[in-house]
């Protein structure tokens, strides 16, 4: 089951709505860490999941930039705008408006490939994992919380003849092993 809070439905103030775009990159950054393997990512369906939620996001950005160059405008028609510099506002919010259609054009590029990407892996399922029996030691320390732990001890440690670390050539093609010591011999 997933903890979720739903954000309000709308800031109430310039403060609120920093705060929110705050939020968005935090949560970014948290599922960045969360993706990055077991235990928070461990099904197809949370990879199914994480797609649609971004895909539906990307979608709302786009809403988003159009919006803040509404913005823009509404203020520069209301004459309530200024710029530190004295510069033409008319060019700075050309050059702000441009930028913005360029990225509204890859927002809308990122919505559709996170949609087909998002529809592509819709069949795809978990299997049970093929039963390997686990060494005394790591059965006593796996346990349901640390599964990512327990898939690691699985393969570690080997020792290093084990056949699945690496593979003898067969005995006609072994060279002699190297020697570490020069012979005590002159060199010519």
């Amino acid at each position: 089951m997933t903890d979720y809070t739903p954000a309000p439905a709308a800031a109430g103030n310039d403060d609120e709505t920093i705060q929110l775009a705050a939020a968005l990159y935090e949560h970014v950054r948290q599922l960045n860490y969360a993706t990055a393997g077991p235990p928070s990512l461990t099904h197809p369906s949370t990879v199914y999941a994480v797609l649609g939620n971004l895909s539906a996001a990307t979608y709302g950005l786009d809403q988003l930039l159009d919006q803040i160059n509404r913005f823009f405008l509404r203020e520069l028609q209301a004459d309530r705008l200024g710029h530190d510099h004295g510069e033409d506002l008319t060019d700075v919010l050309s050059r702000h408006g441009q930028a913005l259609a360029h990225a509204r054009h890859h927002t809308q590029s990122l919505c559709t490939a996170l949609n087909e990407t998002h529809a592509a892996i819709n069949a795809v399922h978990s299997r049970p994992a093929p039963e390997r029996e686990l060494a005394p030691t790591t059965q006593r320390w796996a346990s349901d919380q640390d599964a990512g732990v327990a898939a690691a001890a699985e393969d570690f440690p080997r020792p290093i003849g084990d056949p699945t670390l690496i593979e003898w050539p067969p005995a006609n093609e072994r060279h002699s092993p190297i020697r570490s010591r020069r012979a005590n011999t002159p060199e010519a």
